[in-house]
């Protein structure tokens, strides 16, 4: 509070934005988060019952068996209505983030639908009751369940959205304190309104000369607290610089009074650190700000894919393999491979194998990269380059375990050491196995890079690669790779 020249009382005066989000918030439909919850919970609780009680009545009329007991079938609908509500709950599925999510929230329900029919056979081998119900009953009701359920998640995940989205469901009201670029904060406002907060005021907290002014605290947490007493709101969200703590400490000092949570949200950031995966070490808390680009399980199913596809490949190709060496041979009369330093994973060098293309078999600190009617390129060379089949040999290191069939294609230790020095995020490429195809390739960034951005741009594409991983994502390379082997025009 603040006095005037006359000794009457003043509210600290609230923003434009602050005005309007009163006025909007009176509008919308008020729920709290409980109660959507509960409704949510409630509608899976009858569908899972409908279901199986609908399940075993139609089962036993269509094959003109006498159906169980009816108190026999509403145990068991009922139980498994509530196994569905409890193992939802447990997973988040009715808070607004995980019905939101569509991904989670299928997940989710197939996931519950699964352990529902799991449970109640655990529970009928424990109860001796197996023979109350036919097993034929219950697979129907399993077969059936999902798909009745998904839609009805869907109307109502869509119902859901359509009322935040247009801001038209208040699910609980907040109080907002801001520091930072003026402005910004009426975009935090709305994107607070699409999850149902709606915000019933603002206090902008000013700078003096680049440091929070005490005035500034104080009369901001006054207008706070006026707004709780002439109408009540149920938290206090911060929005400001983690690094300003005497800022911090003052709002929760001053805001101390109030009976309610305050929630400190993070900037850019910390965010980025806290969406790391968190380790406990029992004394202190650490997030993973770097991650591996492949865990454990996922190297392993990498590696096996590698084997078995590397295997069939040289299994089939062999007699092809067999006649490029001869043919190499009787054209030059020297070596069939050509060797030259890589490097693989983690950095470490290697051998790597190729068909003899070339007159020259470069391995020091100056290669100078194939270009388009290179000289140094024999008659079959071209041949063999144009179709790719000079590249066959890496088989070999794939099945060493120094390459992988997909990845960021290994350049010459050369080429590696200087555009380490010209590009920053070049040697994140060597954070998984270098590849006999990649992502940038059938993008077309391979061959030449006569100019830097083209490096770049293969570095940006095996980059995204390394971050997107997934096994449907090699396949498709794969795939890609194979239409373009004999039609690349980068293939020179």
């Amino acid at each position: 509070m603040q006095q005037d020249s006359g000794g009457r009382l003043m509210r600290h005066a609230p923003t434009e934005a602050s005005r309007a989000l009163w006025k909007r918030s009176v509008e919308p439909l008020r729920l709290s988060v409980g109660a959507v919850c509960v409704f949510l919970a409630t509608a899976d609780f009858l569908l899972g019952q409908t279901v199986f009680l609908a399940s075993i009545e139609l089962y036993h009329r269509a094959f003109g068996v006498r159906p169980p007991d009816i108190w026999d079938s509403i145990c068991l609908s009922v139980t498994a209505g509530l196994l569905l509500v409890a193992f939802m709950t447990a997973r988040g599925a009715y808070t607004v983030s995980g019905i939101l999510d569509d991904h989670c929230r299928i997940k989710t329900l197939f996931s519950g639908w699964l352990f529902v029919f799991f449970s109640i056979l655990w529970l009928a081998f424990l109860t001796k009751t197996t023979s109350t119900f036919s097993r034929g009953s219950l697979t129907l009701a399993f077969a059936v369940g999902f798909p009745i359920l998904l839609p009805g998640h869907a109307v109502l995940a869509r119902g859901l959205k359509r009322l935040l989205a247009a801001e038209k469901l208040v699910l609980r009201t907040v109080y907002l304190f801001y520091s930072g670029v003026p402005g910004k904060e009426q975009g935090i406002i709305n994107k607070l309104g699409q999850q149902g907060i709606a915000v019933c005021g603002v206090s902008n907290i000013e700078k003096d000369d680049g440091t929070i002014a005490a005035r500034s605290v104080h009369a901001a947490a006054a207008a706070a607290q006026a707004a709780f007493r002439n109408g009540s709101y149920g938290a206090v969200y911060l929005f400001c610089s983690w690094d300003q703590r005497k800022l911090i400490e003052r709002i929760l000092e001053e805001m101390s009074r109030l009976p309610l949570p305050i929630y400190l949200f993070a900037d850019a950031y910390i965010d980025r650190i806290l969406a790391g995966c968190p380790l406990h070490t029992g004394w202190q808390r650490a997030f993973e700000v770097q991650r591996v680009p492949l865990r454990p399980a996922e190297r392993l199913l990498k590696r096996l894919f590698d084997i078995a596809v590397a295997s069939l490949l040289l299994l089939f190709l062999c007699p092809l393999m067999a006649l490029v060496a001869c043919a190499i041979a009787l054209e030059n009369g020297g070596p069939v491979l050509f060797r030259q330093m890589r490097r693989g994973f983690g950095g470490k060098p290697f051998n790597i194998y190729k068909f003899r293309s070339m007159t020259v078999q470069e391995n020091g600190t100056q290669i100078r990269q194939a270009q388009r009617n290179d000289a140094r390129v024999t008659r079959l060379g071209r041949i063999l380059r144009r179709s790719n089949i000079d590249e066959l040999p890496q088989l070999f290191n794939v099945l060493r375990g120094e390459m992988s069939l997909v990845g960021p294609r290994p350049h010459a230790v050369a080429h590696d050491d200087t555009y380490t020095l010209t590009i920053a995020s070049y040697a994140y490429r060597h954070h998984v196995k270098p590849g006999l195809t990649g992502w940038a390739q059938i993008n077309g960034f391979r061959g030449e890079t006569k100019e830097l951005w083209r490096m770049e741009k293969r570095v940006e594409h095996d980059l995204w690669y390394i971050k997107s991983w997934s096994m449907l994502l090699d396949i498709k390379i794969i795939w890609k790779t194979a239409l373009l082997m004999f039609v690349d025009r980068n293939a020179y």
